[in-house]
């Protein structure tokens, strides 16, 4: 499996290389950041949601992701991408199996910093706009609150499934929504502690590159090229 790290990249950029990276036929793991502060949505929420005037005013993108669920504002966090080909032993789990094999991934490595991350075993409904606002089946929580919220993209060729993990908790993402006057918070890892973005990204790479024998991509570059033809894809147009 291929290892890819892009930092401060666009909202739409980066959503067009993961989509980019599915198509390749290979495997992959990326860890990635945002240039702006951006609120993704998934692929079948509607822009008609967001509150567009408060984006602007605040300089914050936004997006849509090609994966499902709900909204996420990506802002202090270090996102993560896996990429895995049909001819790939895991594209044959189903959308749960494969959430339970990256969680039990990922809370190894939250654990290993010190962070008493774990996977939930059931679904809660949640009421708002927000991805965060409730764990779904094999997500991470700590102290209960969700941390981590991920989506699928699922075609014949591929399966791509990316997710944010925050690092600082924000509150007041309902202003980023029309006719949402319930209060929402993306809680982070500072639940427990501060992590610095490079520590998480070492613990990150070690419990993957333990599991997938990691091996670090190239042509990083150009990825980028292709990724650049695919962007208009995800922009909100707002």
């Amino acid at each position: 499996m291929f290892y890819i790290e892009t930092w401060k990249i666009p909202g739409d950029l980066n959503m067009a290389i993961d989509y980019v990276l599915g198509k390749s036929q290979s495997s992959y793991f990326r860890l990635y950041t945002w240039k702006n502060p951006t609120l993704s949505l998934g692929k079948n929420q509607s822009v008609d949601v967001v509150n567009t005037t408060y984006l602007k005013e605040n300089g914050i993108d936004c997006v849509k992701r090609p994966t499902g669920g709900r909204a996420v504002l990506h802002s202090k966090e270090l996102t993560y991408s896996f990429i895995i080909p049909n001819t790939d032993p895991l594209f044959r789990l189903s959308v749960l199996k494969l959430y339970k094999e990256i969680s039990t991934i990922i809370v190894e490595a939250l654990n290993n910093i010190g962070i008493p991350a774990e996977i939930v075993s059931h679904s809660s409904r949640g009421n708002t706009q927000l991805c965060f606002d409730a764990p779904s089946w094999y997500e991470i929580v700590l102290n209960r609150k969700k941390i981590i919220g991920s989506a699928q993209m699922r075609t014949k060729s591929f399966v791509l499934q990316h997710g944010s993990i925050v690092l600082k908790t924000t509150t007041g993402i309902e202003k980023c929504f029309k006719n949402q006057s319930e209060p929402i918070t993306q809680y982070g890892l500072d639940l427990a502690k501060e992590v610095d973005i490079e520590e998480l990204k070492n613990s990150l790479y070690k419990s993957f590159s333990k599991r997938f024998q990691l091996k670090r991509f190239e042509n990083v570059n150009e990825i980028i090229s292709l990724a650049e033809n695919e962007r208009m894809k995800f922009k909100c147009c707002i």
